[in-house]
């Protein structure tokens, strides 16, 4: 199972557009054989490095407003925005990277539709690039199911999938994310599920995303069956993935929610026994059942706060809550401690191991 990087989409539809070798007196040749090198090693320091130097050379060597400058503004920018959609989660913050990409993807639309048909799967790529890099959702949503068409009138379902795909994430966390929008990820799993091998990593994380819906619009046993097939799955790598994780943890919410303890349980023991993609990975809550709030002190309005002190084992429970503090009476301490015993965390790993480790929390007991 592989994990590719996608710098862009439409790759495979634009090798025809590849640069010949002339001799390299401007620089250019080498600077474009280092940038594809990069890409093909992730390196995404050299490849940013190498993507902006062959885009300067290369306004140079064919001019600003040519096709072939454009592709290369495409691909400086894609670079420039790996940083940003990493530590920005996907959200589209307004810094200084995103808006010089931003201002690459607008001209390099601009030079490919006077350049290319209508209808042409090329626009793709400066379409995505421009959504994702603009603060305006609303223009985004508008350039997505462009994309969208476009994908579904070239007859290519896989290509179909990914657009749609990258157009749910976009619009997800926008007043724009609509039961239409939810769609094209169920939209985009049906495609990978038909199309693709069952350990094809898009199909996995697919897989796991059509569950992690399910599960909020509260279709539980739906959610079960993908989750399990994403751990099926995840379970023949070599270390856990993060979505085996995920897929563990939102199991234990599931089957305790459903009153199946014992099956939750077999997830937290599962996760004590992953292989952590990181060493020393802190401990990390899975399931939370907040606190009863007394009826009695309900009543009076009665509000306060229970400080607890626990131990989380190597699978994950919690052990010997003792009260640090509170305030408000004994019925707050008594329900923080019943909640807190069926708490679920993944464990806290050092050296690679899943090791015990105390924790604090503080809960509040507020009429609103």
């Amino acid at each position: 199972m592989k994990t590719l990087l996608r710098l862009s989409i439409a790759a495979a539809f634009v090798s025809q557009f590849a640069y010949a070798e002339p001799a390299d007196t401007d620089g250019f040749s080498h600077a474009y054989q280092q940038y594809n090198a990069s890409v093909e090693s992730n390196n995404n320091q050299d490849t940013l490095k190498y993507a902006q130097q062959a885009y300067e050379l290369g306004q140079i060597k064919f001019g600003q407003d040519s096709f072939d400058s454009a592709k290369l503004a495409i691909n400086y920018a894609n670079a420039i925005m790996v940083e940003p959609k990493k530590s920005n989660q996907g959200r589209v913050i307004e810094d200084e990277a995103t808006l010089k990409a931003h201002q690459l993807f607008t001209s390099a639309l601009a030079v490919y539709r006077e350049n290319v048909s209508d209808n042409g799967i090329e626009l793709i790529d400066p379409l995505i690039g421009l959504a994702e890099s603009t603060t305006d959702d609303k223009y985004a949503k508008t350039l997505l199911f462009e994309a969208i068409e476009i994908a579904e009138k070239a007859d290519n379902e896989l290509t179909v999938a990914e657009v749609k795909l990258i157009t749910f994430h976009r619009l997800s966390h926008t007043e724009y994310y609509t039961r239409s929008v939810r769609t094209l990820a169920f939209d985009a799993y049906d495609i990978y599920a038909n199309k693709l091998p069952e350990d094809a990593i898009k199909r996995v994380d697919a897989t796991y995303l059509v569950a992690a819906l399910y599960e909020s619009m509260g279709k539980p046993s739906q959610a079960i069956t993908n989750l399990v097939e994403v751990i099926k799955q995840y379970q023949a790598l070599p270390y856990s993935h993060p979505y085996e994780l995920r897929a563990h943890a939102l199991l234990v919410k599931l089957y305790e929610q459903k009153g199946l303890g014992d099956k939750a349980t077999e997830h937290c023991i599962a996760i004590g026994k992953m292989t952590p993609w990181n060493d020393q990975q802190e401990q990390t809550p899975l399931f939370r059942k907040p606190p009863k709030y007394p009826q009695s002190y309900a009543q009076r309005r009665k509000s306060g706060w229970v400080q607890v002190e626990f131990t989380v084992d190597e699978n994950g429970f919690v052990k010997s809550p003792e009260i640090i503090d509170s305030k408000g009476g004994a019925q707050f301490e008594k329900e923080s401690i019943e909640a807190l015993s069926q708490w679920r965390y993944a464990p806290k790993f050092v050296d690679g191991k899943p090791t015990e480790a105390k924790s604090t929390v503080q809960l509040d007991f507020t009429i609103g």
